[in-house]
């Protein structure tokens, strides 16, 4: 059996036509299989305690979150970046840390199919100053 270059390129448009059905079939396919990835998300403060305004923080300013759903949500989950909200009630130190969880993190309205796992580093630190007038 001897290998021909003519061969190769006989009917070559109906064979990068087939090869660029496989390629889209694959990508529609592995879009829709539910995976797991890592983004990096920034954290918003929403502090409420009138009688103290934020110095410094928080610290770190991002975290990473781990997301679980098709690959299809993750990629969109990637290019809208959600946010970590850190709501803040009552400062009870200047210098205080807070508990980061999955349950905090805004995932935009589109994005629905999509899970928040896990969040690292699981603390930020904030520090605060006292406002003139407060208790």
């Amino acid at each position: 059996m001897r290998f021909s270059l003519g061969s190769l390129t006989q009917n070559w448009m109906l064979k990068l036509a087939a090869l660029a059905l496989a390629v889209l079939l694959w990508v529609v396919v592995s879009a829709e299989e539910v995976t797991t990835q890592w983004i990096t998300v920034p954290i918003r403060l929403a502090a409420r305690d009138s009688a103290y305004t934020v110095v410094a923080g928080p610290s770190p300013r991002e975290v990473e979150v781990r997301f679980s759903g098709p690959g299809r949500e993750l990629w969109e989950l990637a290019l809208t970046r959600p946010v970590l909200l850190l709501s803040i009630g009552e400062v009870e130190r200047e210098s205080q840390s807070y508990a980061l969880g999955p349950g905090m993190v805004r995932v935009p309205a589109g994005v629905s199919a999509v899970t928040v796992l896990d969040v690292r580093p699981a603390s930020a630190w904030v520090r605060f100053r006292r406002t003139e007038g407060g208790r």
